[in-house]
């Protein structure tokens, strides 16, 4: 469990962020947010910058978070939060060089608002090299997590690309000797579901989890998939 803390404040002109490492949750508190965000800073608290559009007729910031912003006082940000999914802050993410989180924020129970309706939780993928809180503070701050939520995948470009790869095997099983074209095996071997085209035009088609697929290539092509439901910014990866 990481030790951590909400400072919490009108969500439209403020906004909640998340204090996470703390030592000290009682001595984080001031009447001015500013002034307990600076407080979890001086403990060695990370901050995340909880559902920026919540409440919002967008996901720009307000004066208030340019300024906490300006101070270098956020680590990380939500892309999602239970429903909602902010596709803008994967860029912002990038541009400022924050973490991407994704979280439930729950309320009811999980299965009532997830499992009933068919999807699994919000989650946030920590790349750690270990699993303590040593490990996962270590990957918060070098940026290496990645944002699930209905689907989707969202972060770090290098990140999509290096969990694509470790995820799906695949080998040439076939080769036509007179048309040249090579028949290609793809298997999906983690829980989620990769939604691939394999041009501009083509309908997006979904790589289930442990499902084996095979595709035929043309000579002189190489196999290129656009996988629709990884998102690095304002396109798919």
């Amino acid at each position: 469990v990481i030790p951590g803390a909400e400072i919490t404040r009108e969500p439209v002109k403020i906004g909640h962020f998340n204090a996470l490492f703390t030592k000290d949750n009682n001595a984080i508190y001031d009447p001015d947010p500013l002034v307990s965000i600076r407080n979890a800073r001086k403990q060695g608290a990370l901050i995340q910058h909880n559902h920026p559009g919540w409440r919002r007729t967008s996901c720009d910031k307000t004066e208030f978070e340019k300024t906490v912003y300006a101070e270098g006082l956020i680590d990380g940000i939500e892309v999602a939060n239970g429903g909602s999914l902010y596709l803008p802050i994967i860029d912002r993410a990038r541009e400022d060089n924050l973490f991407v989180a994704s979280n439930t924020d729950i309320h009811p129970t999980t299965a009532e608002y997830y499992r009933l309706k068919g999807q699994n939780r919000n989650m946030t993928l920590v790349f750690a090299k270990e699993c303590t809180l040593e490990g996962i503070r270590e990957a918060l701050e070098a940026k290496r997590t990645l944002a699930y939520s209905a689907g989707y995948i969202c972060g770090d470009k290098q990140l999509l690309t290096d969990l694509f790869l470790a995820s799906v095997k695949w080998e040439v099983v076939g080769v036509d000797k007179k048309k040249g074209t090579r028949t290609v095996r793809l298997t999906n071997m983690c829980s989620f579901k990769f939604q691939y085209k394999t041009s501009k035009n083509a309908l997006p088609v979904d790589l289930l989890p442990f499902q084996t697929i095979q595709l035929n290539v043309a000579k002189g092509k190489d196999l290129k998939l656009t996988l629709t439901n990884m998102l690095c910014g304002n396109m798919v990866h």
